[in-house]
């Protein structure tokens, strides 16, 4: 592995760039993933014991932003 000069503890930047590149393909295939049914319902759950109150006023802040 060929490393810059002067700092032997940096990686050469076409080896960052391999890195990311890979990263980046791995993140996408998990974005592209569909979220599982386990946290749909437990999302759902916790829609149904919000308060509506709250709800009420967590959208008028969310408008005054």
């Amino acid at each position: 592995m060929t490393q810059r000069k002067g700092d032997a503890s940096q990686l050469d930047t076409d080896v960052q760039a391999h890195i990311g590149r890979q990263l980046r393909a791995g993140y996408v295939d998990i974005l592209n993933q569909p979220v599982p049914d386990r946290f749909l319902e437990l999302l759902a759950e916790l829609d149904r014991r919000q308060d509506p109150g709250d709800r009420d006023e967590d959208v008028r802040q969310n408008r005054s932003r």
